[in-house]
């Protein structure tokens, strides 16, 4: 009977986790310092109180009462938890209160706390860009921006006087979408095809996104298209690394 009842109050016992942490006078005037990533590159986080309090919680018969331990923050450390790194206050026999690191962050522990410094999210680099003016009839590599066939992506495909076409090639899709400035991020996501588009469906101002034969995100805008026959295409592109 002695033995059931140790059981039952050793597994009563817990620390106070960091959402509930904040007992009334032992908060200490701790706060959770940080800037938005957007606005600085380094961010101080401290532990969010200066003592930590452990009780057993489970009921205990008539006569009977537990003694809280309450402990100040003994150290702070960088932890490995699921496989991802986490910031741990330990408070000894009071237990330890932790929080993932942010992302794309470096830290490292202080006393108190903890200084991260975090890295801005890479953005896509660019591999070619400009303006080719492609004659009809002719193909265009957009990722060495220039007119030839060999390493081709589209062709300025004449099928009669008035239907003209623009045409992926060699393994290259197209992605017209609605016409706007997606960027790498939008044509990223954009649904592609290997079938031609009319240039009637991409006037002058519309913007198109390719995925090219070598596997790269570009995207162009239609800047010109000459009037009389034959015509020229003019396209500024930018195609991403």
């Amino acid at each position: 009977m002695a033995f059931a009842f140790l059981k039952q109050v050793s597994i009563g016992l817990r620390s106070i986790s960091a959402a509930s942490v904040l007992v009334a006078g032992f908060a200490g005037g701790a706060v959770l310092q940080f800037s938005t990533e957007a606005e600085a590159a380094t961010r101080t986080i401290s532990c969010p109180v200066d003592k930590a309090r452990r009780e057993v919680t489970t009921a205990l018969p008539d006569g009977w009462w537990s003694t809280p331990i309450i402990t100040s923050l003994r150290t702070t450390k960088i932890v490995e938890i699921g496989g991802r790194k986490a910031l741990q206050c330990d408070y000894g026999p009071s237990g330890k209160i932790q929080r993932y690191a942010p992302n794309r962050s470096t830290c490292e522990a202080r006393p108190g706390g903890f200084r991260c410094e975090i890295r801005a999210a890479a953005g896509p680099r660019t591999f070619s860009t400009g303006e080719i003016n492609i004659p009809q009839t002719y193909l265009a590599d957009l990722d060495r921006g220039r007119v030839g066939s060999a390493g081709a992506d589209i062709w300025f495909q004449a099928e009669t006087r008035d239907l003209l076409y623009l045409a992926p090639r060699n393994g290259a899709q197209i992605g017209v979408g609605n016409r706007s400035n997606r960027g790498y991020r939008g044509c990223s996501r954009a649904r592609y095809t290997t079938e031609r588009v009319s240039l009637r469906d991409v006037p002058v101002g519309s913007y198109v996104c390719v995925k090219t034969n070598k596997g790269r995100i570009s995207q162009f805008r239609v800047n010109r298209i000459s009037g009389g026959s034959p015509k020229t295409v003019t396209i500024g592109y930018t195609t991403f690394e």
